[in-house]
């Protein structure tokens, strides 16, 4: 009985002693919002989580399926321990209080670090005859993932050419795209994806397609007008049936919090990240495309959490990129 009361009073004393001490169990949770899950995206967003609480076993990292990065910066608004991706097209209308972010209200977004940039596909059943941008007149096309930045960049770019009220928009999760496509409810889907896209390649299992090509001078245009993209050729033979080359363009893609976040957590995460990439690498192709050095490709100031890893390894970063206090 001694011995009983002895025990209890000595395990009284060691959990007085742990929490006077400091110490705590706790994890930090944090949100990661990437893409819907049909996204090759969602896939790598799994993959960074991974690697942050590979490298910061006290954070924790929830995945959360999006409609897509305009949905995500939105959320920047509001939510608290929030990382989340995004275009770079769209963080800089976000601070420009342009397209859907004109009510502005960004101006704590901090970049983090880039990923691999998202590169955009039209694609359409090839019994449609569609075989331009201009034969989709008429015809019923989803633009993208409802909310997505491949619906945003396809509207910019239907607009730029000309053809916007003459197409037939229809707007589904991308989810929804390729069954609407098999079914012959519209004619074809856009997506914005690293190569190869699982959306059109599962189409193309069952599906004779076809990718339209950008042309050069319509290619001029939309990049006057939004000099943030790249050219990207799609080689012939990434997708069944397309034995030639497609000419479409890239963007720019990064992972972002708010200025909230507290300097030590995005400290961790970012150099976590970075320290672990093989766990990325492993989990998808595109993970051996991370490149440190486009953090300047991002379009918001770095978290000052960040600032502190980049620098530690020896980067010198431009003043654009630290935020005005």
């Amino acid at each position: 009985m001694k011995k009983s009361k002895f025990l209890f009073v000595l395990s009284l004393v060691l959990v007085g002693m742990l929490l006077f001490s400091g110490v705590s169990f706790a994890k930090v949770r944090l949100s990661l919002k990437s893409a819907n899950t049909a996204s090759t995206y969602y896939a790598f967003a799994v993959g960074m989580a991974k690697a942050i609480m590979a490298g910061a076993p006290d954070i924790d990292i929830i995945v959360e399926e999006s409609l897509g990065s305009v949905a995500n910066v939105k959320a920047s608004k509001t939510r608290k321990n929030y990382l989340f991706t995004s275009t770079v097209s769209n963080i800089l209308k976000a601070f420009n209080k342009q397209g859907k972010f004109k009510e502005g209200g960004y101006e704590k977004i901090r970049a983090l670090w880039p990923i691999p940039g998202i590169v955009m596909h039209w694609v359409v059943r090839d019994d449609s005859g569609i075989k331009t941008f201009t034969d989709l007149k008429g015809k019923p096309f989803i633009p993208g993932g409802l909310g997505s930045s491949g619906e945003a960049i396809t509207l910019d770019l239907f607009k730029t050419l000309g053809i916007l009220d003459d197409i037939k928009i229809v707007r589904v999760a991308l989810k929804e795209a390729t069954d609407a496509v098999k079914n012959k409810k519209v004619v074809g889907f856009a997506t914005s994806s690293p190569p190869p896209s699982p959306a059109i390649t599962e189409l193309a299992a069952t599906v004779k397609i076809r990718l339209l090509s950008l042309n050069d001078e319509d290619w001029k245009k939309f990049k006057e007008k939004y000099p943030v993209f790249t050219r990207f050729i799609i080689p012939a033979g990434i997708y069944p049936g397309v034995d030639y080359d497609v000419k479409t363009f890239s963007n720019p893609v990064g992972t972002y919090t708010t200025a909230d976040l507290p300097e030590d957590i995005a400290y961790k995460v970012t150099k976590a990240f970075w320290e672990n990439k093989k766990i990325m690498e492993e989990m998808h192709p595109f993970g051996k495309m991370l490149n440190i050095n486009d953090i300047v490709k991002l379009g918001a100031p770095l978290h000052p959490g960040a600032i502190k890893y980049y620098k530690e390894i020896g980067m010198k970063i431009p003043e654009n990129l630290i935020p005005k206090k």
